[in-house]
Order: structure tokens, then sequence, then C-alpha cells
């Protein structure tokens, strides 16, 4: 199932994607609730109702005709790592620099702002106090099921569902602060854009690698202003989704509701190619990270 909280008319519902049309889950049952933390809580008790109630269920509107908002605007908490090598590497590459041998050994994450999410198709204002402003394309996923000490081979079975998910960054503050060995913290929580929508986990298994369970083989294309920048595959990346949750629940309790970003796939940020090549944001910039099988997270630069 698709999940989507959305704008029309002026009101807030939370709902199903069912083809081009938006079904509100309280036109598939008055029981349901109108959160989709609530519902991801419960998911267990309200499945059912979901799935025998979907297809009769009256639509709203169309998809079109919708403003997006984030799909779990309220998220418990935001850990974003750092999944994908070739990001990291080329990073590095930029500056002269090489990558530590740690971190091809654990998943690493840093804690970032879960109150500053903003939806796709939202216009973003640049942030007043940065003038070397990028945007980050990652897979985001959301717990379904909390636990403690998850091990890699089950942690799969603790995810609710996936969503593009565009970390902005202010590479300028980044830098002044990760200086100090501490870091990224303020440079990184201007606002984080997720959606268009929350893809359960079940629609997403046909895509698992045959000779890797662990990996996702979706293919991801990022777009700036009309001019395709790169094309990808989620099965690149180096820490899985697994390794990830498996490393977040070590001697710590997760809980469902909690959002993880994987890190920025190969080529997805401007910081990997030169300024004369891609020079970091302006006003008027648009950004579309395409991910098969979840659709198209639309950013823009206010």
């Amino acid at each position: 199932m698709k999940f989507a909280t959305v704008k029309y008319l002026g009101r807030r519902y939370v709902g199903l994607v069912r083809g081009e049309e938006f079904v509100p889950l309280e036109y598939i049952s008055r029981g349901l609730p109108d959160d989709m933390l609530r519902l991801i809580e419960e998911y267990d008790r309200y499945e059912p109702v979901l799935k025998a109630g979907l297809g009769e269920a009256e639509a709203l509107c169309s998809m079109s005709q919708v403003e997006y908002l984030p799909p779990l605007p309220n998220p418990r908490s935001f850990r974003d790592f750092m999944g994908f090598a070739e990001h990291f590497e080329n990073c590095k590459r930029q500056y002269g620099l090489t990558v530590p041998p740690k971190y091809y050994e654990i998943p690493v994450f840093y804690f970032s702002n879960h109150q500053a999410l903003r939806g796709s198709g939202e216009v973003v204002p640049a942030q007043p106090s940065s003038h070397n402003r990028d945007f980050e394309f990652e897979i985001g996923f959301v717990i379904g099921t909390g636990g403690k000490n998850i091990p890699a081979e089950k942690a799969l079975e603790h995810i609710f569902g996936f969503t593009v998910l565009n970390d902005w960054s202010a590479r300028d503050i980044q830098m002044e602060e990760q200086s100090v060995g501490l870091g990224p913290a303020k440079g990184k929580d201007y606002a984080t854009s997720i959606g268009p929508v929350l893809v359960t986990r079940d629609e997403l298994m046909s895509h698992l690698c045959p000779d890797d369970p662990q990996r996702f083989d979706l293919k991801t294309k990022l777009t700036l202003n009309g001019k395709v920048m790169r094309e990808n595959n989620t099965k690149s990346i180096l820490h899985t989704f697994g390794a990830m949750i498996q490393r977040a629940s070590t001697d710590v309790e997760l809980f469902p509701g909690e959002l993880f970003g994987s890190g920025t796939l190969g080529g997805g940020t401007l910081m990997e190619y030169s300024r004369t090549e891609y020079p970091f944001l302006q006003p008027g910039d648009r950004i579309e990270m395409e991910v098969e099988g979840i659709g198209t997270l639309v950013s823009l630069v206010g």
C-alpha cells in the first residue's frame, strides 16, 4: 500500500493512493486514525480493515489535485546513515582526501531534526546563513516494529515502509562544525524533504536481489532543472538497511515511527561534482529524485 498525507481544499488528510486517486482513511472506516504515526504504531490492528475496505471506498480526489505533505510528518526521531560508499569516496576525492578505513567496517549515522520535514513539491527557502546550499538523494525508511539488538538478517521485518528523502545540506556550515571533530549538525537541521508517499515493505519485497536478499534492486534517477544528473540503483549500497537497523538497535530500543536515511546515493549531491560543472543551489532550482516502486520527490529552492 502507498500512504500519503496531503492537503486538499485547505484540509489535511491521511490516506491511501489507489491508482491515480486519493482515498482518505476516514472514507475506508471511521475507526481508522487520522495520523500516520498512530497508524504505524498499531498497524497489525488496522491492516485488515484497510485491505478489506480500500477497494470499495469512495475517492476524495485525484492525486494531481492534492498538495503533498510529508507522508509521516511527525516521526519519533531521524537517524541519517552513510550507506553508499561511492558518495563518500567521491566527496573525499574532491578535496584530495581518503576515506577512513573504519567507514567500510561499520554503518555510521548522525541524528538530525525530525521536526523540520517538508513535503514533495514544497518550496524550501534558501537557508539564509549559508552560501553553499546542497541536496542529498537518499532512501528513507520507517521502523514499524520496535526492538533491541536486532540482527541484520531479521531487520527488514522491522521496516514499515519506504520513501524518498532529500537531506538538504549547508556545506559551508557543515565544514566549519566538522573541522572540530563533531557533526554534521547545524549544517543539516534546516530542512529534510520526504515523499511523495510512504510505501509499505511488502510492495518492494519482489525487488530484493535474488543473490543477496539484504539488497533492493531499485532504479533511481536524479534530475536538476530538467537535466538528468545521474541514474543509479539502490543495490550499490555498501551498508544495507538491515545493517543500519542492527547498528542503531545495538543496546538501544527502537520504536515504531522512527525515520532512517540511507545516506546519499553515488552521484546524488552537488558536492560530488566540481563547481564549474554544478554550482551550489540557487533560488528557482528544481530537484527531482525518482525511485522505482516509490515515486518522485520534487524539491524546489525558494
